[in-house]
């Protein structure tokens, strides 16, 4: 299997080659000119399902008119004209040249969108119901391919290993090449230089000493001018004394 529409070959050739090269165009990254493919797409299907009812429409407008006048409620036939409408409005953007260009996501939608209108497109035109159950797969857009579970697995794996290894590489060059040892040993010095410098917190033990000492140091100081004032006046008394004992005793 090569494209997500293998289911429309059987059914409608013409179809399934429009919306494979459209799934190509997605996958070398023509995101307008897979949107145009699709809208291209879209209008044949909705032509090919209004079949012999088809009268005087020649537009995909009219086409759709039509279609949505004659078709029931039921839900299959809402979502298929729903889809055809957004079809029809995204080509159109495309091949008109919006101020906006379109990108890979509405491509992706685009695509989506195809791929859903023609599961309820095939059934309809004999296919099995079982394909209803069909899921758009990302992997075999972007490859062409499918792969067994196991196969994808392993290859996941072997990414993951990939992209481990390179990261560990990285790391270890970062390691190799850079300097921040170097600065984490600068630096825990000159935290270590500031933190010396930082004073000595005093505790209760510490201080309590050097107030005695002082208050000590400060005693003698009192009592030596104590005697030196004591000491005046007991001179000053024994000249007095002297005087008297040299004037008086004369006499």
């Amino acid at each position: 299997m090569t494209s997500n529409f293998e289911f429309l070959k059987n059914k409608d050739k013409k179809l399934f080659n429009i919306i494979d090269d459209a799934e190509k165009l997605y996958r070398d990254g023509y995101f307008e000119q897979t949107i145009a493919q699709t809208r291209k797409f879209a209008e044949i299907m909705a032509k090919n399902t209004l079949g012999i009812r088809r009268t005087t429409e020649e537009t995909f407008d009219e086409v759709l008119a039509t279609l949505k006048d004659i078709m029931g409620e039921n839900q299959a036939e809402k979502e298929f004209l729903d889809d055809m409408y957004f079809l029809k409005k995204q080509g159109n953007l495309a091949v008109h040249d919006s101020a906006t260009p379109l990108g890979g996501n509405v491509a992706l939608e685009c695509l989506k969108r195809a791929f859903e209108a023609s599961l309820n497109y095939a059934v309809k035109n004999g296919a099995d119901k079982k394909i209803l159950n069909n899921n758009y797969s990302i992997d075999l857009l972007m490859t062409g391919k499918t792969y067994k579970f196991s196969e994808k697995y392993q290859k996941i794996r072997e990414e993951e290993n990939e992209d481990l290894k390179k990261e560990v590489e990285n790391i270890a060059e970062y390691a190799k090449n850079t300097d921040e040892n170097k600065v984490l040993k600068a630096d825990f010095k000159k935290k270590k230089v500031i933190k010396d410098k930082k004073p000595k917190v005093k505790t209760k033990k510490e201080a309590s000493p050097k107030k005695n000492k002082k208050e000590k140091v400060e005693k003698p100081k009192v009592q030596k001018d104590e005697l030196l004032f004591y000491g005046v006046i007991f001179g000053v008394m024994f000249i007095l004394l002297v005087n008297i004992i040299l004037f008086i005793l004369p006499f």
